[in-house]
């Protein structure tokens, strides 16, 4: 397919959000889209789509303007669309195979009986194209977060395909995972397949695209081959001003040990013994499944554990999420809509959720009536000192760009005075300039002296900001990486060495 995007505009009430973008993607072509959150992307995601109509401007496919009155009309044309919220297209109840051909099974299987083990059989083949081998029989309730990603965009790849949007594909995906997802979008590519190519992470650009349109407040700022340019090149573009030091990681490790976890065991985790001393970062290493992010959850009372911790030298009890609060530990979810926040919820009451008891005349367990004015004066401070913009801490956080979402996640927890913060992908679907405000929040933090355990898949950025690694391989911790032992090859090589 050849799309051509001509001057298309689209706002809002007052709010202009596309302001007249223009560019084309070409038949075999991988085009990434890049921008901060806000820049417009979702927007014109949802123009290409037929979600959204263009106020003005127009689309044309192989030099036909073309209107696409909804999603329908869309996929009528070939276009598929795997959304960041993928999450919401997946039905938790219904099996892998039920998951892929739930809306398709006429078109696929014919009008009257559908054969379930036929239907298993090809799903499989199209899991196994993608490198992946998941039961298909499985709900996809029971799936990671990264299996169910992956579903996704398998059950996109069953159409007859000609231009396929992917936004942030491999934002909850290891290594292994992304290769994989790569290796698919070359033979999109090879196909004929057009691809346009949403991500914040540079090196997937620059690794995987043919050319680069850079987004910034609803207006093209870049677009040219790959080839002729620099990953900085592409953030002046981005942010208007060049990011000099992209990871601004301070050392704040003390002496204390604030978090002590002794035999630590779980359904996915063993003899964990591990130690974090304030304002230290320990990051976790490993592929997705290996653990790590069990380890987190049965941390913060989410999953069974058995074993010791200990916070301040002191025995606590984590069977709950309410133990694991009132023990001083925090838990940044890499769910944020799902298991973060509120998302029909102001800004205002997500950031105080944690921690209502502290503006409650109440005692004891229950909270009691809540002292608004305070509510409000906390929550207040700890917006601005954090930088989440929102026209008003009253607006839905729902209405808030990815980036002020996650730093109202973190706003929510710092509002509980965590001694311990436990961060599973906390840059996970944030843009260029978000990630370096978040990474000065957990510079604030460890300055304060909280002891934080970091997974993240975005292996530049687990070795960047942490001061030691800890490599996981099938529930167990395998190596500790250092000082200049601490890089992505040996990680991986930990991560990856007898693995299936």
């Amino acid at each position: 397919m050849h799309l051509q995007l001509a001057d298309v505009r689209k706002s809002f009430g007052d709010n202009s959000v596309l302001r007249g973008v223009s560019f084309d993607v070409g038949p075999g072509e991988v085009v990434a889209l890049v921008g901060e959150n806000g820049a417009g992307k979702s927007t014109l995601t949802r123009v290409i789509s037929g979600a959204h109509q263009p106020d003005s401007g127009r689309l044309l496919i192989d030099g036909t303007p073309t209107v696409l009155k909804d999603p329908q009309a869309a996929m009528a044309q070939g276009i598929e669309v795997i959304y960041q919220e993928f999450q919401q297209n997946l039905f938790p109840h219904l099996s892998v195979a039920e998951n892929m051909y739930v809306l398709d099974r006429e078109r696929v299987f014919g009008r009257l009986f559908v054969s379930k083990q036929r239907m298993a059989a090809e799903a499989g083949r199209a899991l196994r194209r993608l490198g992946m081998e998941i039961d298909v029989h499985r709900q996809v309730g029971e799936l990671s977060v990264a299996e169910r990603q992956m579903l996704e965009i398998a059950k996109a790849m069953t159409h007859e395909l000609r231009l396929i949007i992917l936004d942030e594909p491999t934002a909850a995906l290891d290594e292994q995972e992304s290769e994989q997802l790569f290796a698919q979008v070359n033979r999109l590519r090879e196909a004929g397949v057009s691809v346009i190519y949403i991500s914040h992470r540079l090196d997937e650009v620059f690794a995987l695209s043919d050319r680069v349109v850079v987004l910034r407040d609803g207006r093209v700022t870049l677009d040219a081959p790959t080839g002729q340019l620099t990953p900085a090149q592409v953030v002046t573009a981005m942010v208007g001003d060049a990011v000099d030091d992209f990871y601004p990681k301070e050392r704040n490790a003390g002496d204390e040990v604030v978090l002590e976890v002794r035999g630590g065991n779980g359904a996915r985790f063993h003899d964990i013994d591990l130690q974090v001393r304030a304002g230290e970062v320990v990051g976790i290493g490993g592929v997705v499944g290996c653990g790590r992010s069990d380890l987190l959850r049965a941390l913060f009372g989410l999953q069974p554990l058995t074993g010791s911790v200990l916070v301040g030298g002191s025995a606590v009890r984590v069977a709950s999420v309410e133990d694991a609060i009132g023990s001083r530990i925090a838990y940044l979810s890499p769910d944020r809509q799902a298991e973060g926040l509120c998302m029909g919820q102001s800004v205002e009451a997500n950031v105080s959720l944690a921690s209502l008891r502290a503006f409650s005349s109440g005692g004891g367990p229950l909270i009691g009536v809540v002292r608004r004015a305070k509510e409000r004066a906390a929550t207040g401070a700890v917006i601005s000192d954090l930088r989440v913009r929102a026209a008003s801490p009253s607006i839905a956080v729902s209405s808030l760009s990815g980036g002020n979402q996650q730093k109202a996640l973190f706003a929510k927890w710092v509002m509980t005075r965590p001694r311990v913060l436990l961060m599973d992908e906390p840059t996970r679907g944030v843009d260029v300039g978000a990630k370096t405000e978040i990474y000065r929040i957990i510079n604030q933090l460890t300055a304060d002296g909280v002891a934080v355990l970091l997974v993240s898949s975005d292996l530049p950025e687990l070795v960047a900001m942490s001061d030691r690694v800890v490599v996981m391989r099938e529930g167990r911790f395998v190596a500790e990486l250092t000082g200049d032992g601490l890089d992505e090859q040996s990680i991986l090589k930990h991560a990856l060495v007898g693995a299936a």
